[in-house]
């Protein structure tokens, strides 16, 4: 197996292959990467973890913007990415790498074919016979088609710096690690590739963005009082003097989205306190001034906070920032293609070269994925869109992908596209909230029962997800009558999260 990416989903999909005994070599420029820190809920850690990999798990406070406290019934957890760095088990080499196709064709024969006394078998029970043998034959040869191909397979290849180039650029003692010759050639053409590559600056990803800023203090620099786990706090912050005000005035006046406060012990005597916009739209763009905006806005919240909370800015011994995209423009398939897509993908149509392809007649049996390659995390749709939490996901659900894109089945992600489609119109909805509009959001949905949070969160059922989005409507209506109308009709407009 190869594994392109050795983030924390590659890493953690490069890691349970090999516990399977199965042969892995892992490709990533950087020879693998972690976030500062990951968080998950406790219930989506699996048996295999190491118990050292939790450097922290305890019950987390929510906090409304009205100031009222819920203790939610969940462990979460933040997890030691040391540990997670150290899984192992499979080669990794320091080279970026690429995933494609390969068609393998194998060339048999069958000398017993035609084998007979040459005299042809007659009466009515003969010829049924045969009738049946010609039936049977085409619904093995139909069922093969609508499976597939078994000459199909993924491919690999390292990308090196002649790897675009032309021939003649070529220097001639040139040794290709993908050729014959190279080191690499045995791995072109694995039985299976994890595509675990994140978000890079060439990715198509969606106009809609994370954003953060914390900082590290030591336990002993938080008043005591403030020594709680939060998860959410939507309560604007007041932050001091009349010149942090006066920014925070600014902010309101100018539609800045809603921020909230995530503090969290980190299990060494640390603390992170940080202020993060859920979601916001952005383009990847580094140039662009509506991200550079967002990033001062939530550095004023973020110093408004600090100073609401009674603690000295000058105390921290660390900066956080967080900045990534809340998925891939478009998610990847991972149902693989049937072999009658292959056939049908170019169809000839006279002598002037045009061709056909009907090769989406083939869509309710099979998707548009290569057999045997499948994507994995982050950007391979094991992100909730709404709010930025991968880690948890990949963790739980590792060992069922495995065995999916092993046998060359469908790999997506539990819950499938109708799942994906109801977090991403749930992402349309926030983005479309103005501050308080998603203040209000938030209070009416910590009324919801703790089954009904954790299903909204981390659930992988469309039906009961979509269950809990109308149960939220009540509490919405007895808020807010005019957000309710605001998110019916956004839920429904159809427009891409991408526009502006």
């Amino acid at each position: 197996m190869v594994v392109l990416g050795a983030g924390p989903a590659g890493r953690i999909a490069a890691h349970r292959a090999a516990a399977r005994g199965w042969d892995v070599v892992a490709l990533d420029p950087a020879g693998g990467s972690m976030p500062t820190t990951v968080g998950a809920w406790a219930h989506q850690l699996p048996d295999w973890l190491p118990d050292d990999a939790v450097a922290s798990r305890f019950r987390p406070t929510v906090i409304t913007s009205g100031g009222r406290r819920r203790l939610l019934d969940d462990d979460y957890v933040v997890l030691d990415t040391a540990v997670l760095s150290g899984l192992g088990g499979f080669a990794v080499r320091e080279e970026p790498g690429n995933g494609g196709s390969t068609m393998r064709f194998t060339w048999t024969g069958d000398d017993e074919e035609g084998a007979g006394d040459g005299h042809a078998a007659g009466g009515a029970v003969a010829r049924f016979a045969r009738i049946g043998e010609r039936v049977t034959s085409a619904l093995v040869r139909a069922r093969e088609l609508l499976r597939p191909d078994p000459a199909e397979g993924p491919g690999a290849t390292v990308h090196h710096e002649y790897y675009d180039a032309d021939d003649d650029d070529v220097p001639a003692d040139f040794v290709d690690p993908n050729g014959p010759d190279g080191d690499f050639y045995e791995w072109t053409s694995p039985d299976v590739v994890i595509d675990a590559i994140g978000a890079t600056p060439f990715s198509a990803v969606l106009d809609a963005r994370q954003i953060a800023r914390g900082h590290l203090f030591r336990e002993e620099d938080i008043p005591e009082r403030h020594r709680v786990p939060v998860l959410m706090d939507f309560r604007v912050p007041g932050g001091a003097g009349d010149e942090m005000a006066d920014e925070l005035a600014d902010d309101a006046s100018t539609g800045a989205p809603a921020t909230f406060s995530y503090r969290l012990p980190l299990g060494d005597g640390t603390w992170l306190i940080e202020e993060t916009i859920l979601a916001a739209r952005a383009s990847s763009d580094p140039g662009d001034p509506r991200s550079a905006e967002l990033h001062r806005h939530v550095r004023r919240r973020q110093a408004a906070r600090v100073a609401d909370l009674g603690i000295d800015p000058a105390a921290a011994i660390a900066v956080e920032i967080v900045d990534f995209p809340l998925g891939p423009w478009r998610l990847p398939d991972n149902r693989p293609r049937v072999a009658l897509a292959n056939r049908l993908t170019f169809i000839p149509l006279g002598r002037g070269g045009s061709v056909l392809d009907l090769s989406f007649l083939t869509r309710p049996f099979g998707g548009d994925g290569v057999p045997g390659y499948g994507h994995f995390g982050a950007m391979g749709g094991w992100m909730h869109p709404a709010t930025g939490y991968s880690v948890g996901a990949v963790l739980s659900d590792v060992d069922r992908f495995l065995d999916r894109v092993g046998s060359r089945s469908d790999a997506s992600p539990p819950g499938g596209r109708p799942l994906a489609w109801l977090r991403r119109r749930g992402l349309h909805v926030l983005l479309a909230f103005d501050d308080v509009r998603t203040r209000q959001f938030f209070d009416a949905f910590f009324t919801l029962p703790d089954a009904a949070i954790r299903e909204s969160l981390t659930g992988t059922s469309a039906p009961r997800t979509l269950a809990v989005m109308a149960r939220l409507l009540i509490p919405l209506a007895r808020r807010s009558p005019a957000m309710l109308a605001k998110l019916l009709l956004t839920f429904a407009d159809g427009k891409p999260v991408a526009e502006p």
